[in-house]
């Protein structure tokens, strides 16, 4: 397998990083593990997405005063976020927008429709009037939403087209993190992924449900992955083993960067 030109600042390597005049960068703010001491871990997540000018938070843990906490010891100011998508209606990925809001109400913030009504009535309560996501969109120049992949519940993942490929998040999977990939393969039309990031949902999965996922990853195309959040033990030893080089825990405080 070609090594990815990749780097991971703060911790672990991917291979070599080239520079580039595009780069995409990826600064985890919300873990159940932390790579820095500043960084304080819990259970949830939360990425942004720096990509052609443009910062993208994707989900945002579950204690508001947490993630800015941790915001601000990455030196991540809210009021330059101009777009908050959210993959899923469980508290572990939404919380912390409803404190992050507020500090920059120009924020446009994209729920799934079927976000459970709650999450609308506090949104609203704030003067955030979140998108209603029902079909993939566009979020920004080269930033996607995959709209809601139907599962328990259903959920959107962010995929990013950069000139080497595409780059895919995800928050929980609950549809099953194979299902989210393929699906991204196939709005963007493409026949691999560069790098898979995000919480994959196999916690509780035991050693040969885990290893078919990994195998069905793998023959969808995904070259690396950082496997985070709710993905267990068990099968980040298994990626592990599998992806070799080309995988990698991840941890508040852990920054990405992709030619």
């Amino acid at each position: 397998m070609r090594l990815l030109a990749i780097a991971i600042l703060l911790g672990g390597s991917f291979g070599l990083f080239a520079a580039a005049s595009d780069p995409l960068e990826i600064l985890v703010l919300y873990d159940n593990t932390s790579i820095r001491t500043d960084t304080q871990a819990d259970w949830g997540f939360a990425a942004l997405v720096a990509f052609r000018g443009e910062k993208v938070l994707f989900d945002s843990g579950t204690k508001p005063d947490l993630l800015l906490s941790n915001m601000k010891a990455l030196a991540v100011d809210p009021a330059e976020i101009r777009h908050a998508v959210i993959s899923h209606g469980h508290g572990d990925h939404l919380l912390g927008i409803y404190k992050v809001f507020p500090s920059n109400p120009s924020m446009k913030v994209y729920f799934l429709d079927a976000f459970p009504d709650p999450a609308f009535r506090d949104a609203e309560a704030i003067g955030m009037r979140p998108q209603r996501v029902k079909t993939p969109i566009r979020i920004v120049d080269g930033i996607y939403s995959t709209g809601p992949v139907d599962g328990n519940p259903p959920e959107q993942a962010l995929v990013i087209e950069t000139a080497k490929g595409l780059v895919v998040l995800t928050g929980c999977s609950h549809p099953g993190v194979a299902k989210m990939v393929e699906t991204a393969e196939r709005q963007r039309g493409a026949k691999s992924v560069r790098f898979l990031l995000g919480g994959f949902h196999m916690l509780q999965q035991a050693e040969a449900e885990a290893t078919r996922n990994i195998e069905s990853l793998r023959a969808l195309g995904v070259a690396s992955v950082s496997a985070t959040h709710c993905t267990g033990d068990l099968p980040m030893r298994l990626f592990a083993k599998a992806y070799g080089r080309q995988s990698a825990t991840a941890g508040a405080g852990k920054r990405i960067v992709l030619d």
